[in-house]
């Protein structure tokens, strides 16, 4: 017990060359951003699939309805993923 459970990568900063201990994203540990990341991926998955439930119980299910879905939900999934890493919504 108390040994350390992940370790992180241990990063050089280029303009001083001080190490340090790079195991946190925006200030969150890793392991707690990467879960946060997997919660989003979920409720996306389900908000996908309702959308999709929905066109259909309406008849409205074509391959470009099912298209813009699909997009619009993974492109908020991607917006989400980079405010938890500490990107800009303008980030490419």
């Amino acid at each position: 017990m108390g040994a350390e459970v992940f370790a992180g990568n241990v990063a050089t900063c280029p303009e001083c060359g001080n190490t340090f201990p790079h195991n946190k994203v925006n200030g969150v540990a890793l392991v707690a951003a990467v879960a946060d990341i997997e919660a989003r991926k979920r409720m996306y998955c389900r908000l996908t699939l309702n959308d999709l439930e929905k066109k259909a119980l309406n008849k409205e299910l074509t391959f470009q309805e099912i298209k813009k879905v699909f997009l619009d939900n993974i492109n908020d999934f991607s917006r989400d993923v980079q405010t938890i890493l500490g990107l800009d919504e303008d980030a490419e």
